[in-house]
């Protein structure tokens, strides 16, 4: 007898230390959060207008506009390449004032608007310190900066058309985090007098809407892709993008519908862009075409014919003179 009861002691012992472990592990799985990795890497890649159908994009996307209006140069010519080098990164941490100004107003005001509406901004009081100080949050990401040569069908010029960030955020929630906060200070702003009689404006933005500026504006994504592709759509609680794999998908709204599909590489950066009408016809499509793979694929191949004319010059001098 008991022995029996040492072993039901046992048997309820380990089972109950065998519950302790699985509970636990469950609980580590459940708050553990991704621990998201940076892979940009310095260098260099052409996006290539692989496609594009000017009648298609005027009764699909915008009668008046072309690729242009969303890529610099020459995005509406097939054949057109935009060049960009990765020239580096920093981890940085961003404020609320950082956001507003620098993330949001550059995007909605020109720079003569930018500079009066600063300068409103702080004789109401609403400064730096201010702003800061109410909103208290946060954003860690890696800020990376490339140089940009536009669209062109001919030969880019030696120096770039211009240098921008790549943005990067440590943690995908980080962006909703910044939406909200954003859209509280711009109805702050819009509420204040001084503002109101400047005939300015702080849009409110939308989630979709949100995420469509980001890319458009050199976002970038981190390690593992596809998770984080998930978490940032979820997070932002998207109503009209998604994601699957290393995709993001866009269902937008023109002169008719029309779908955008943007993919991202091994660097976190985007290597395709295309937009399909309602039939799913690419109407236009950007394609990356890395240079750095081109000069590498270039260099095997010469060494490759260099090592097998030497093979064939040993082989040729060991056979035997008749």
């Amino acid at each position: 007898m008991r022995l029996i009861k040492n072993k039901t002691k046992t048997s309820f012992l380990s089972l109950t230390l065998f519950g302790i472990i699985i509970c636990g592990m469950f609980a580590i799985s459940v708050s553990a959060s991704i621990n998201y990795q940076l892979t940009l890497a310095k260098g260099t890649d052409d996006l290539l207008v692989n496609q594009y159908n000017d009648a298609a994009w005027k009764s699909t996307v915008n009668s008046s506009t072309n690729p242009s209006f969303w890529f610099e140069g020459d995005a509406n010519i097939t054949g057109a390449k935009s060049r960009t080098t990765i020239l580096g990164w920093n981890d940085i941490t961003w404020e609320a004032y950082d956001i507003l100004t620098t993330l949001i107003m550059a995007e909605h005001f020109n720079i003569e608007d930018l500079v009066i509406l600063l300068t409103i901004m702080n004789s109401a009081g609403f400064n730096e310190t201010l702003i800061n100080e109410n909103y208290t949050n946060t954003y860690n990401l890696w800020y990376g900066v490339r140089a940009v040569w536009n669209f062109t069908d001919g030969t880019h010029e030696e120096q770039p058309s211009y240098n921008e960030g790549l943005l990067i955020f440590k943690d995908p929630a980080d962006v909703k985090t910044i939406l909200d906060d954003y859209n509280a200070i711009a109805a702050e702003l819009n509420g204040n007098l001084a503002i109101q009689l400047s005939g300015y404006t702080f849009p409110n933005l939308m989630a979709d809407e949100f995420l469509w500026q980001l890319i458009l504006n050199g976002l970038a994504i981190a390690t593992p892709r596809t998770q984080y592709l998930t978490d940032l759509i979820n997070e932002l609680g998207c109503e009209n993008a998604s994601s699957t794999g290393n995709t993001l998908i866009f269902k937008r709204s023109g002169e008719t519908n029309y779908t955008v599909e943007i993919s991202y590489g091994e660097k976190g950066t985007m290597v395709s862009f295309a937009v399909r009408n309602v039939s799913d016809t690419i109407i236009f499509q950007l394609i990356n075409v890395n240079s750095d793979w081109i000069f590498y694929l270039i260099l095997i191949i010469i060494i490759a014919c260099i090592a097998g004319l030497v093979i064939y010059v040993i082989i040729t001098k060991r056979k035997p003179k008749k």
